[in-house]
């Protein structure tokens, strides 16, 4: 027996067709955009389709026209409140191009991010905003290669025509390092993402350099660059607070900020007078911490959203040609978690 496409919601275009008395050709030209249908046909097509509920199957219409209108957002964690920022900011750029954001989170384990990209590949998804784990592993690479759509990297730095959208992460260390100088605090622990990724070896560039140029010597017991978590944070922070010269200063990333302060009043230490803290990346906790935490900002609105528009000039052509690698200023933003030192 036919179905009711009425009743089921099943409708094809052949019964638009039928209903709207036109050809199946013509239906087609309607659902697809094309102006060459004379206005009273189009909306005695528009008609039939509201009338049986019939929508576009898209599928077929990708199939037809070699876009998806679907674009691919890997982050390594979505917990991350900055990445939150930055998504939210490229998924409203996109939509308002007709494009739909498929997010997925990798975990910063390069297994996943390779199942990630096949699928990417598989899907003919339209292009990838994406960051990853480890920048220079060689399966990583190649399955990038095989993607064939457009890529912008997100806080990232390949050894692929790709464009980048970056903030200035090791100027940002360097100057939270000249402040904490400037107030006594010579003892700097660092706790931060590892360096296979651009912040983190970016951030031991900045930290690295900031004690040179004061002709201090990098003490390797106070960097930490090993992990991304919150507990990560709380043991990198008990090793250093343990050390026979503890740290009189920590700067720390912001995801692994709570840890870090959970291993400091654990200890007994009190925020500024034992030890200042630096956030880097803003963040609801930084401000609303008592006391309000000092931190090196950067604008992930507005990376999310260059990246984007970067993509979307890619996948129209209307950006063409080498690669783009766009690089951002930080601000350090100070408040009450720093003080000298006594």
């Amino acid at each position: 027996m036919k179905q009711d496409p009425e009743k089921r919601g099943w409708a094809t275009m052949k019964d638009v067709a039928e209903l709207a008395k036109v050809s199946v050709g013509t239906v087609s030209r309607v659902v697809n955009g094309n102006d060459t249908v004379r206005l009273p046909i189009r909306e005695r097509v528009v008609s039939a389709m509201r009338q049986l509920g019939y929508e576009p199957n898209p599928l077929a219409q990708s199939m037809r026209t070699k876009s998806t209108h679907a674009i691919s957002c890997m982050v390594s964690n979505i917990s991350n409140p900055l990445f939150s920022v930055a998504v939210g900011a490229a998924e409203d750029v996109l939509y308002r191009a007709g494009y739909t954001l498929v997010l997925t989170n990798s975990h910063d384990r390069m297994e996943r991010e390779r199942e990630i990209l096949s699928l990417v590949r598989r899907r003919r998804l339209d292009g990838m905003l994406t960051t990853v784990s480890k920048e220079e592993n060689a399966g990583i690479l190649e399955a990038f290669r095989a993607l064939g759509v457009p890529v912008v990297l997100l806080e990232r730095e390949l050894s692929l025509p790709f464009d980048s959208v970056r903030s200035d992460h090791a100027d940002g260390i360097a100057q939270a390092c000249r402040y904490l100088f400037t107030i006594g605090r010579e003892r700097i622990g660092l706790i931060t993402v590892p360096t296979s990724a651009w912040p983190g070896h970016e951030r031991r560039k900045g930290y690295c350099a900031a004690h040179e140029a004061v002709g201090r010597a990098v003490a390797p017991e106070l960097m930490a660059f090993e992990g991304f978590t919150p507990e990560y944070g709380y043991e990198a922070a008990q090793r250093q607070l343990s050390a026979a010269e503890p740290p009189t200063a920590i700067i720390a990333g912001a995801n692994q900020l709570v840890g870090v302060l959970k291993a400091i009043r654990g200890r007994g230490l009190r925020i500024p007078e034992d030890v200042s803290i630096i956030s880097l990346g803003d963040s609801d906790l930084a401000s609303i911490f008592t006391p309000p935490i000092t931190t090196v900002r950067w604008d992930m609105e507005r990376i999310g959203r260059t990246a984007a528009e970067l993509l979307l000039a890619r996948i129209t052509g209307e950006r063409k040609g080498e690669p783009v690698h766009m690089l951002f200023p930080v601000e350090l933003i100070l408040r009450e978690s720093c003080a000298p030192l006594a």
